[in-house]
């Protein structure tokens, strides 16, 4: 029977519609399904396998500082650096990008802390509040004003409110924002980028290290590496020669890129590891990271290996380095404790530093080159605002920059020109001696000797340090041929050693204006406003000792392959070359001997029972200040007869004779050295 009720046939209808629908719906299912699966299957398979391959940097070891028997200087140990990978680390500057990479570094820096671990940040702000710009980073913070696009006088507020902003730090403490500020503000100038990782921190724990690989989604980007770090042997011992090592500055980097430096590099800032960076620095290899759609590392290879640096063996002996540095201290420390006397208010207890060179006369090499105070090169980055303010300047190199007025180590160079020229022969005696120069008391200008010498010939000139004698061959000479003497001789003349050093002056009518007459011969005793460096009066000591060759100075003896397979030996250089005849040569040579070898010399008490002879000078410099103990200046070279080295000390307000004496002990410990067989090498051997 028809069913007529229209309700049930419009129910009907509309249930066949639904049907019809959802086989339409069902129909459409399956095609994509199809699709998907068959069509598509190939796609979308290679999708959910998708591999990405990043490029991480290997860092080359660096080479090695030798001394000149291959004792270790500065060498490498493995450590482990915190890399940054921008492939997997959350990427861009907005809101949510931000709060996902401050939260997974404020994680890290709780790590990390918890287990006295220290980061990269060279943001010029105080850590702490209230907030400050650093002292002495004047460069710093103008870069950073400039990154952050502030006006050149903008106050360290206004470069935290910058960066608060920037970074999206604006729900942290004070102290949080300081800390995220630092890394942001480093990634940003270290260049971090999908193609450049970040070095977050160097030289952490192996443990550490484990932990954040074991616990690498909690810190997603992370990634440790082993890395080769400087280590020190002892840190010590000749800091400003070896240098210090320091992070690429921005304002650096455009000059260093094109050389193959990365931003995360470290680079040589001083001494020997800036001097001789391209030998040491290496060749940085590449490590391929394969990572899955995860994150997770399926696979590693090398695709380029890093190559280590060149080693560099210097001339430098660092057993007599150590020996001279602590000759200067122990002779500091005597000297502060001397007590002033009626007549002698100033006997060298306000000493403020001591240097000493020793050079090898034949071939120019640096065997000692000692600055005290110093510093320890292993403490050097942390104690890095202590030792920059210290009043001491413990970071400042006396040897190579330290500029004093020489004193009478400068005669015999003056009696060598005297002699030249022909103003007095080695037998002939010069001018009365009653302490006083008589020749200008007509304008009341009478200059005096420390005795009463009466006349002297060149030697017992030399031997005694008679002032009046040496003024009146100041005077005979003049400034013009005294001067060209002094230069030949190397005053006021660069040396040539590798890692930088001043120039000095050399008192003359172009650098005073109101010279006078009277001027030239304070000249001739090495007063007026002569300033030489330690090392200057080194050379010129050696060219007395080489019969007037004077070679260039070097720290480098050679470079060789990091294996030492290969080595290429440096080659002694001639400076300058004075013919000076046989009987000038024995003259002042006798008078430099008769110093320290012969009663009255001044300095026969430290050297009369020396088992080696002596060619020696001793400088007693006045330094402008009759409140300040003089300076102390010594000069020599040895043996006497057959020249190996030659030494200059200078002890700043240390007076005379505690120059001498640390003189004795450095030139003991070199013979004792030789006799035991370790003395340096022969010019031109090879080390073995």
């Amino acid at each position: 029977m028809a069913d007529n009720n229209p309700h049930n046939r419009s129910s009907r209808r509309r249930l066949s519609i639904l049907a019809g629908a959802l086989v339409v719906v069902f129909g459409i299912y399956c095609v994509r399904l199809f699709q998907i699966q068959i069509v598509e299957g190939e796609y979308y398979a290679s999708q959910a396998n998708r591999l990405t391959e990043t490029k991480v940097p290997i860092a080359a070891s660096r080479g090695e500082i030798l001394d000149r028997y291959l004792r270790p200087m500065a060498v490498n140990r493995t450590s482990f650096s915190l890399v940054i990978d921008g492939a997997f680390f959350p990427r861009g500057t907005g809101s949510e990008a931000r709060s996902e990479q401050n939260a997974i570094l404020l994680k890290l820096t709780e790590l990390l802390s918890s287990r006295g671990e220290e980061w990269n940040d060279t943001l010029p702000i105080s850590k702490t509040e209230p907030f400050v710009f650093l002292e002495d980073q004047e460069s710093s913070i103008a870069t950073l004003r400039k990154k952050l696009e502030l006006a050149d006088y903008a106050t360290v507020e206004n470069c935290m409110a910058a960066m608060i902003k920037l970074f999206g730090l604006e729900g942290f403490t004070p102290a949080e924002q300081r800390l995220l500020a630092g890394i942001q503000y480093e990634m940003v100038i270290r260049g971090f980028s999908l193609k450049n990782p970040f070095v977050f921190c160097n030289d952490i724990s192996r443990e550490t290290a484990y932990i954040i690989k074991e616990n690498n989604t909690a810190y997603p980007g992370v990634t440790p590496q082993a890395t080769p770090v400087r280590e020190y042997v002892s840190g010590t011992i000749a800091p400003h020669l070896i240098g210090t090592l320091g992070p690429i500055y921005p304002e650096e980097y455009d000059s260093l890129k094109e050389q193959g430096y990365q931003l995360n590099d470290i680079l040589g800032k001083s001494g020997i590891e800036q001097a001789m960076e391209s030998s040491l620095r290496g060749t940085t290899g590449t490590r391929v990271l394969v990572k899955d759609a995860s994150g997770a590392i399926v696979n590693e290879y090398e695709s380029a290996p890093a190559v280590a640096g060149n080693s560099v063996v210097l001339t430098l002996d660092k057993n007599l380095q150590k020996t001279a540095e602590d000759a200067l201290l122990a002779k500091m420390a005597e000297l502060k404790e001397k007590k002033p006397t009626s007549t002698k208010p100033w006997v060298g207890q306000d000493v403020k530093s001591g240097s000493v060179v020793l050079l090898d006369v034949k071939t120019g090499g640096v065997l000692v080159s000692a600055s005290v105070p110093g510093y320890d090169l292993s403490t050097y980055s942390s104690n890095y605002s202590a030792l920059l303010n210290d009043p001491a300047k413990p970071l400042f190199n006396r040897a190579l920059y330290g500029t004093f007025a020489c004193g009478s180590t400068i005669k015999p160079a003056v009696a060598t020109a005297a002699l030249m020229e022909g103003i007095i022969t080695p037998e002939q005696k010069g001018p009365n001696c009653d302490r006083v120069y008589h020749y200008y008391e007509d304008v009341g200008f009478a200059p005096k000797c420390t005795g009463w010498h009466g006349s002297l010939n060149v030697v017992g000139a030399l031997q005694k340090s008679c002032n009046v004698f040496f003024f009146e061959m100041g005077r005979l000479l003049q400034i013009g041929r005294l001067d060209a003497y002094l230069t030949r001789f190397g005053f006021g003349v660069k040396t040539g050693i590798e890692i930088g050093e001043a120039s000095g002056v050399l008192a003359s009518p172009e650098n005073k204006s109101d010279w006078v007459a009277g001027d030239t011969i304070q000249v001739a005793i090495g007063q007026l406003n002569n300033r030489f460096t330690p090392i200057q009066l080194a050379a010129y000591t050696m060219m007395l000792a080489n019969d007037g060759v004077r070679y260039k100075t070097h720290l480098v003896h050679s470079v060789r392959s990091y294996d030492g397979s290969v080595e290429t030996v440096v080659q002694p250089e001639i400076a300058d070359r004075l013919d000076i005849d046989a009987t000038t040569l024995k003259t002042v040579k006798d008078g430099m001997i008769a110093v320290a070898s012969v009663s009255g010399g001044t300095a026969y008490n430290s050297f009369r029972d020396a088992p080696y002879t002596v060619a020696a000078k001793t400088g007693t410099a006045q330094n402008g200040n009759s409140d300040r103990s003089d300076h102390g200046v010594f000069i020599a070279y040895a043996p006497a007869e057959n020249p190996e080295v030659a030494i200059s000390v200078v002890m700043e307000n240390g007076t005379s004779g505690p120059a001498h004496q640390v003189a004795r002990t450095v030139l003991d410990a070199y013979f004792a050295s030789k006799a035991a067989g370790s003395a340096p090498t022969p010019e031109q051997e090879l080390l073995p």
